[in-house]
């Protein structure tokens, strides 16, 4: 796990590769972001900086991720990433009293290189 922090050294997250499977390369990311600094761009920017690191140095093939289904800002950050919804996954995840749907995103090496998504 890595600490994320503003230029400015304030912390505001953490951000770090999991799951990676070498053989098949593929790989998916945790991160968690504070809930006073949402919604100000700092979980785009970590995500971009570790895919470009997974799909350029590690030479990775593919993110994967998911969202719970109510979890509006974090799928709208991915969508920006470039990540395709791949399905849906019902009444996957029990939490706060209820099941609720797991919505799988991935996006590819050549997807995330041909749109320049990592030079932004």
């Amino acid at each position: 796990m890595t600490a994320y922090e503003t230029l400015e050294g304030k912390y505001v997250g953490y951000v770090n590769l999991n799951s990676i499977d070498e053989r098949h390369g593929t790989f998916s990311i945790g991160i968690q972001i504070n809930s006073d600094d949402c919604g100000k761009g700092y979980g785009t920017v970590a995500m971009r900086i570790i895919m470009r690191y997974a799909f350029n140095e590690r030479r990775l093939h593919k993110y994967y991720g998911s969202v719970i289904e109510d979890n509006i800002a974090s799928a709208a950050m991915l969508k920006k990433l470039g990540c395709v919804q791949e399905g849906i996954r019902r009444e996957q995840i029990y939490m706060n009293g209820r099941h609720w749907n797991e919505v799988l995103f991935g996006l590819t090496s050549y997807e995330f290189n041909e749109n320049k998504l990592n030079f932004e």
